[in-house]
């Protein structure tokens, strides 16, 4: 593969120009429509096809009107006026006209719209909290961009002092995720940057050589994002994909090229003071090393491809993508753009005291990695107790999928969501949605309304439910068969609002029938899951009739089942990969196991401190992380992924230059403290770098890639340190030649007897 690498680096360095004339040309393009990538995300993909839930979802879209993506809930509150005084009835004057205003809203209904017999319906029980109901004209797609802004026209309108009103929904849900995630973006930038800048000048100390890394990463995202707007035209991408990708290519983007530039700065002090032949050496060198890495990443996300969710599947291919220009550009375009700058990439130096110019053979990392090898059993043993202590708390790992609690406390959503929960009851806001479902026929004869009547008694039993919302709730204390002869045959007895009101809770061919389960606790709480267990239970065989329980808690308890059951599949298929790859690497069978069960080490220790953080608690108030209580469902499966191949990356790049020295003649012990030497400030500065970026989206963007980003930055900083500084050494000294053993290849083990 060298080889190969260097006869690509001897056309590049010929045609420099002309690669960068075509890079040009790309980023050109592709700059212009990534800045359109982000009104292409949505906040969907998250149902398991055929799933309980989904089927449900499915009947609700096909049957009721009332109830699509788009037909929407507004609330209003007030602390001292109720509902029905004359400041209330303005202020839901207000809201309705300027709802009317905007073009994408076809019609509101509010308290003042509903006839005397269903106005209770509209209001709380302390009657200072009011609901109404928006219908709109308008895809979820497109109504989750409009939402925010509608909702700020919404705020600005209402005149009436005290008054606070929310629109609801799950476009305005994800479309406040969509803004939070992009604010979320920019200052983890914020944070990062000057970090980022900072290390790369202590490793560089130069400010050309510094801001090229930055430059390679820019260019990489930018052609990523483009490529990313036309795969959006063909497939739903999640929100959550721009966060993953600019995390990936900000990190990723300059541990490539800082491993690139620092190699071919060594060259050039070196023999190969031709700047065109130190290209060519260091893509040989470090080319390798970044074609395997990038592999390895693209290997691991490919796994999460077969994965039902589509939305994490829309994440990995984002991750994908981004980590394929990464190498793209690493491999063309940093070449080409060294070749042109040559050693003006030393340009602008930063003096320093220490003679930072000078190879340095046994430095402290030299001498740190003896001092571990003296001892290999003492260290390999407090490393490992230490990796297994931090995951402990793995043990007790629970996910869920997103509920209002991953917004933070301030955004006016989440407020909507408080009154709502607090006027209405805490499970208001997401009820547990049990349909009923005929093949043939309808539900509204009178022996079918007799039998659900008593489906809706049986499900107001349940421990924890508050109330069920159906069409039994409009007709108390109606005879059933008088209900019958209403719905079927004197339908002109019922006036329009109380049509709307039917409908909401009966299909439009009479076949599907909704029973709203309002519990008293959070969608994503353990009561509400064993709610849908129990009717799941209970319920869901019924004669003459199908159940299918859907609704926020449904949808994540299925979609944290599917991940749950991917999760194994995954790991072998990424555990396999890797062992594939690092046996071609290193033509070694052990150091591949070697690294395997380090990196599920790495792994258990970063899930731990999730746990610890995320769902214990500790230090959650000081983070800034809110109280959730879960891991969120696709985010252990996503770090799987992220993580063994970013290990891997590092396992690359040290044991490569390892080997080099090995291959020279020198013994195993003095090739493991040579290489670490090499390699070691390059790996610190890489690793410094990464933990800035994933740490800066810990504690500036949304719940799910918090913890994402907190557990990246904890697994490289631990990688970088106790798994690279310590356990390496120590395990590489204990295998001693056996590291290089290869089934054919015995010339290589030099001391084994």
């Amino acid at each position: 593969m060298e080889q190969i690498l260097t006869k690509i680096a001897r056309w590049i360095v010929t045609y420099r120009w002309v690669v960068m004339s075509l890079w040009v040309i790309v980023l050109v393009f592709g700059g212009y429509y990534a800045t359109q990538v982000g009104e292409r995300l949505t906040g969907g993909g998250w149902a398991v096809p055929g799933s309980d839930s989904q089927q449900a979802y499915q009947l609700i879209s096909e049957e009721f009107e009332s109830r699509d993506a788009t037909s929407l809930t507004f609330v209003i509150n007030h602390n001292h006026y109720e509902v029905g005084s004359l400041e209330f009835t303005e202020a839901l004057k207000q809201v309705s006209a300027s709802l009317l205003k905007e073009k994408e809203i076809n019609n509101v209904y509010t308290w003042i719209d509903a006839e005397d017999g269903l106005k209770d319906y509209f209001v709380s029980n302390d009657l200072q909290t009011s609901i109404g109901f928006i219908e709109m004209n308008v895809d979820e797609g497109f109504a989750q961009k409009v939402l925010p802004d509608i909702q700020k026209s919404l705020t600005e309108s209402l005149q009436m002092e005290g008054f606070e009103v929310t629109i609801l929904g799950t476009p305005a849900f994800w479309g406040e995720i969509n803004q939070l995630s992009q604010a979320g973006l920019e200052k983890a930038h914020l944070y990062a940057l000057p970090i980022i800048i900072l290390v790369l000048l202590l490793v560089f100390r130069s400010v050309v050589s510094s801001l090229t890394p930055l430059l390679l990463s820019g260019a990489s995202i930018i052609a990523s994002l483009g490529v990313l707007f036309f795969i959006s035209q063909g497939m739903e991408l999640s929100v959550f994909v721009l966060d993953a990708a600019l995390m990936l290519g900000i990190g990723v983007g300059i541990d490539f090229s800082l491993i690139f530039v620092k190699r071919y700065r060594e060259q050039l002090r070196g023999i190969n003071t031709n700047p065109l032949e130190a290209v060519v050496e260091t893509m040989g060198k470090a080319g390798h090393a970044i074609l395997f890495s990038a592999l390895t990443i693209i290997g691991s996300m490919s796994a999460i491809l077969f994965i039902d969710i589509a939305a994490v599947r829309s994440i990995a291919l984002g991750v994908i993508v981004v980590v394929f220009f990464l190498m793209l550009t690493s491999l063309s375009l940093l070449p080409a753009f060294l070749a042109i700058l040559g050693t003006k990439i030393n340009a602008l130096s930063i003096s320093y005291k220490s003679t930072h110019m000078k190879q340095v053979e046994q430095g402290r990392w030299y001498r740190l990695a003896h001092r571990v090898m003296k001892r290999p059993v003492l260290y390999f043993a407090g490393a490992f107790a230490f990796l297994i202590v931090l995951a402990w708390p793995a043990l007790e790992l629970e996910v869920s999928t997103p509920d209002s609690r991953m917004l933070p406390e301030e955004t006016e959503l989440r407020n909507g969501i408080s009154m709502l929960e607090d006027g209405f009851g805490l499970g208001y806001a997401s009820p547990i949605q049990v349909v009923v479902s005929v093949k043939d026929g309808d539900l509204t004869n009178q022996e079918s309304l007799t039998q659900l009547q008593i489906l809706n008694q049986q499900l107001e039993e349940i421990t924890n439910v508050e109330e069920v919302n159906s069409l039994f709730s409009l007709f108390n204390d109606i005879d059933m068969g008088m209900l019958s002869s209403i719905l079927s045959e004197n339908q002109s007895l019922l006036s329009n609002d109380e049509w709307m009101m039917i409908n909401r809770s009966l299909g439009e061919n009479k076949n599907v029938m909704i029973f709203d389960v309002i519990s008293n606790d959070y969608a994503s709480s353990e009561v509400n899951r064993a709610i849908v267990q129990q009717i799941r239970k209970d319920f869901s065989t019924s004669e003459g009739w199908d159940v299918f329980v859907g609704g926020e808690t449904a949808e994540g308890m299925d979609t944290s089942q599917s991940l749950n059951d991917s999760l194994p599949v995954v790991l072998a298929f990424t555990l396999i990969l890797l062992f594939i790859i690092l046996v071609l690497t290193f033509k070694s069978l052990l150091l591949p196991i070697k690294a395997i069960v380090m990196n599920i080490l790495s792994l258990g220790a970063t899930y731990g401190v999730l746990v610890a953080v995320f769902q214990w608690g500790w230090g959650a108030e000081i983070l800034g992380f809110g109280d959730f209580g879960f891991i969120q469902s696709f985010i252990p499966i996503l770090l799987l992924g992220l993580l063994f191949s970013l290990n891997t990356d590092y396992e690359v790049f040290l044991l490569s230059r390892v080997q080099e020295e090995y291959s020279k003649g020198v013994t195993n012990e003095e090739s493991v403290a040579l290489g670490l030497e090499k390699t070691a400030p390059m790996i610190s500065g890489a690793a410094m770098i990464m933990v800035a970026v994933f740490g800066s989206f810990a504690f500036a963007g949304v719940l799910p890639m918090q913890q994402l980003g907190l557990g990246m930055a904890f697994a490289i900083a631990l990688d970088a340190t106790i798994v690279r500084l310590v356990l390496v050494p120590a395990t590489m000294k204990l295998l001693g030649d056996w590291n290089w053993w290869f089934p054919l290849q015995r010339a290589r083990m030099r001391s084994i007897k």
